[in-house]
């Protein structure tokens, strides 16, 4: 009995030590990407809150912040695949990557906003930072769809079809 009362004392230890690991988890702040922190502005201890800046970090990777409304923001997920220009430079075209979207909004005039970081790399010396960037996020794709303009769509009775051009359609 005794053997027993120990062998259940030491697995209550074991899972406890477990949901201390998985606990431990919690402790940690991850960015988005690979860097190097070149300063921390938090200490051992110190209470912080979401949104509070713990350090710098520096790297290779270029980050785009932009700002959208709540209508857009909503098809908008990590990892899509962004399309960036840039005022300053009308040649100058980059393939970017979601890699964060605000699950907080911020309120200016009535008007919710979230950012959106993209991700890219260049090596375009131009690029500087707080340059003004717009993005084309790709939401959704669809393969095998015909597109055709709506004023091509044309009706006869409760039969539609679509007027070719060069042709006059006067049956389908």
């Amino acid at each position: 009995y005794a053997i027993r009362s120990l062998k259940l004392a030491v697995e209550q230890k074991e899972n406890a030590l477990e949901n201390a690991k998985n606990q431990l988890k919690n402790y940690y702040v991850y960015a988005p990407f690979d860097g190097e922190i070149s300063s921390v502005s938090v200490s051992k201890g110190d209470k912080v809150s979401s949104g509070t800046s713990l350090a710098v970090l520096i790297t290779k990777q270029k980050i785009a912040k932009i700002s959208l409304n709540e209508v857009d923001v909503v098809k908008v997920k990590e990892d899509q695949q962004a399309k960036l220009t840039f005022d300053a430079m009308d040649d100058l075209k980059i393939e970017g990557e979601v890699i964060e979207v605000d699950n907080v909004g911020t309120v200016s005039q009535g008007v919710v906003t979230y950012n959106v970081k993209i991700g890219f790399d260049t090596k375009d010396e131009r690029v500087k930072s707080g340059m003004s960037v717009n993005a084309e996020i790709v939401t959704e794709t669809k393969e095998n769809i015909l597109l055709v303009p709506n004023s091509a769509v044309k009706s006869l009775g409760e039969k539609y079809y679509v007027e070719m051009p060069g042709e006059n359609n006067n049956s389908n």
